[in-house]
Order: C-alpha cells, then structure tokens, then sequence
C-alpha cells in the first residue's frame, strides 16, 4: 500500500475528520446539485448566454473583494466559528431558492441576488473550511488529507449533476433547491459535534479595529508577493483559471443549443468534467509527497487549454464528454495541486491570508472570466468563445514554463517546519 493511502486511512481514523467528513459529503452533492439547478433554471428563465456568465459572476465576483477581509479575519478568529456562521447563511440561502422556485415568485433578477449572497458568503466559507483542516489532522496528514477532500469534492461533481439532470427532468427544479436546504442542514449539526482545540496553530493577534484589518490584508499581499514560489504560483493560477473555468458555466448553453440534449445532457457534461476530477484526485492522494508537483501543475495547464479547444471544437456529444473528462483531470490537479504547495510552504501566521487569496483567483476572478465570455458568446458562439479562451490557457503554459526550477526549489521541500 502506497504511503499516500496509508495517510488517508489514518486521517479517516481521526474523529474530527470523521465527523466533518461524513457532513459535508452529502451537503458537497447537493451544492453540485443545486448549482447545475441555478445555471438550468436562469437558461430557462432567459435564454441568454450572457445572462448564464451574470449568475455565475454573481457567485464568484464577491470573492475578489472579500477574501482577503476573510484571511486576515480567520487568522485572529477561530475557524469553526467562522464555519458555523457561514453554514447557517446557507442553510437559509438555499431554503429561500427552494421556496421562492416552488411557489414560482422567482425571476432572473431575485435568482441573481440569491447568487449574489451566496457569493458573498463564500470566501468566508472557504477560508474556514481550508483553516480548519489543520486542525482536523496531524500536519503530516495536511497533504493527503487535501488529496482526499478533492476526490469528494469531485465524487460529489459527478454525482451531484447526474442526480440534478435526473430530478429535473422528472420533477422540475425546485426539489434540487430542497435536496440541498436539508443537506446544509445535516452538515451544519455535524459542525456542532467537533471537538478542536481552543485556538488554532500559529493564529496571529494584530492590532484591533479596521485599521488593524486593512494592516493585516496588506501584509498577506506583501508576503505572497515577495514569495520565490507562492507568487508565481499563484500568477498561474489566475491565467489558467480566468480561460478555463468559465467554460463550464457555459455548460447549460451547450447542453441545450449545442447538443439538444437539455437537462440530461447539462447532467453528463457536469458529471464528465467531475469523473475526470476524481481520477486526479485520486491520483494526487496516493502520490503522497510534493516532490516534482510544479512541474505537474504547469504541464496540465497545457492539457486543460488543449482539453477545452478540443470540447469547443467537436460536434459528437460523446467526444465532446471525453474532452470534458480530460478538462476536468487536469483543472483538479492544477488547482488541488497547487492548494497542496501552499498549505506545505506557508508561514502558519500567514495562512490564513494566503489561502484566502488563493479562493479570491481560483473563485474570484474566474468571475471576470465569466462575464467576458457570456457577452463574447452572445457576439460570436459559444463554441468560437470557448476555443479562444482555450487558446489564451495554452498561452499561459508558455509564459510560465521556463520559470518551473525556480518555483520548484522555493515550494517542494518536504516535511517543513511551519
């Protein structure tokens, strides 16, 4: 057994793990639900592309102003409380988006500022969620334990949009909105059965008020900036993430105009993307170290760029879910593979800040993304857009690859004192 399995099976064995793990599996199935249910529901409502990228700007957008107010607040609180808080916001957001669908008083313009809260209330979410993981584990387990929560993350990216496509199709939407208000809920009582430490390591306690605040947000910028690897690293993130994620809020439009295959169809093509995911996430978990992970990340920003061109390009459905799949293989070992480098070369003081700017360019900006390609694809196709989009994550391989040795040496040093 690989020494990346034998860490899994120990976290597994931990109780906090266990008992966070068995909430937020069920509640990461419906929120995959849910969101293919939001991306059909506001195609339905509109028919518009451009539309389509709004909902997911909606989502996203928040994440660039208020991540780094959610690093440096994770930093000086304790994380569970701040996992609780945002938990009940969604528990309340998605029993409103199940009331209003139900009873049909919803419209484009209400389902864009239910959007527009949970992306509000996301950055705050992630960050919790990243910070507490330390203490859910032994440090040792860190990066086995990130390889573990991507392959659920993306068992439920599959599962979740095959069972919203199945619903849909047989009930209408609104019962995916109440899948997900209950399963918000079983989660948020799990969060109240952890048992962690009265303060997380290396929590740092800067100077009170907003000014202290705005001290503290600058500092993480300062810190990541000036990092040998942290900073490029994180510069690659945003030119793959800004060409290539929003692509797949672009699904519901080529499930339904493209290939007319409506919600089923929207159901495989959200479900290739996941299958690909949980490949790579199983994959990243049984290598167990970090060595030679750079090379690996800035490789698959070629594969996901070329992946893409080639789902924009076809006509055959069942190809173009075969690109999908590969899409999705690589975009999960770029983006848990670069979450692992930085959870292993981070000061701990710092964490909190740095994994808050890495939710605001893997969430925040793809955002942008969005927005560009929805208006792009009401000009000139959904499939001409896409291509373009691949080509520009093809382009930030190229900028990057020759500075591989050099991110390399400043990331991948195992078992490094934090």
């Amino acid at each position: 057994m690989s020494a990346g399995f034998r860490n899994v099976f120990a976290m597994l064995s931990q109780r906090n793990y266990a008992v966070s793990t068995s909430g937020y599996v069920p509640a990461l199935v419906t929120v995959w639900a849910q969101r293919v249910g939001v991306g059909w529901l506001a195609w339905n409502l509109t028919h518009s592309p451009s539309w389509l990228g709004l909902i997911a700007a909606a989502d996203l957008l928040p994440a660039i102003g208020l991540s780094p107010i959610a690093g440096a607040v994770v930093d000086r609180v304790h994380p569970l409380r701040m996992t609780t808080t945002s938990q009940v916001v969604m528990v309340l957001h998605s029993a409103a988006l199940w009331i209003l669908t139900a009873f049909g008083a919803i419209d484009i313009v209400t389902l864009f500022a239910l959007a527009l809260l949970l992306g509000c209330n996301n950055p705050f979410s992630s960050s919790a969620r990243m910070n507490l993981l330390p203490l859910l584990v032994e440090t040792k387990d860190i990066p086995a334990a990130i390889g573990l929560n991507s392959t659920l993350f993306n068992l439920a990216r599959v599962i979740g949009p095959t069972l919203a496509g199945t619903l849909i199709a047989a009930s209408g939407v609104d019962i995916v909105f109440l899948l997900n208000a209950l399963a918000q809920s079983a989660f948020l009582g799990s969060v109240f059965l952890l048992r962690l430490p009265a303060a997380p390591r290396g929590r740092t306690r800067g100077a009170a008020g907003v000014r202290g605040l705005i001290a503290d947000v600058r500092e993480g910028f300062v810190y990541t900036l000036r990092h040998n690897g942290i900073g490029p690293l994180l510069i690659l993130l945003v030119l793959t993430a800004v060409t290539s994620r929003p692509a797949v809020d672009m699904l519901p439009g080529f499930a339904d105009e493209v290939f007319k295959r409506g919600a089923t169809g929207l159901g495989w093509l959200g479900s290739a993307i996941g299958s690909g995911g949980i490949v790579a996430a199983v994959w990243l978990t049984q290598r167990g170290g970090i060595a030679g992970l750079t090379r690996i990340i800035v490789l698959h920003a070629l594969i996901v760029g070329v992946a893409l061109a080639g789902f924009a390009l076809v006509q055959n459905f069942w190809l173009a879910l075969a690109f999908l799949t590969v899409a999705g293989f690589s975009m999960v070992v770029s983006g848990a593979g670069t979450q692992t480098l930085l959870q292993s070369s981070v000061d701990n003081e710092m964490r909190g800040r740095v994994m808050a700017l890495f939710t605001l360019l893997y969430r925040g900006l793809p955002a942008l993304g969005a927005l560009a390609m929805g208006g792009a694809a009401e000009a000139i196709g959904l499939e001409a857009t896409v291509a373009i989009a691949a080509c520009l994550c093809v382009a930030s391989w190229w900028w990057i690859r020759s500075r591989v040795r050099k991110i390399s040496a400043a990331l991948e040093v195992d078992g490094r004192t934090r």
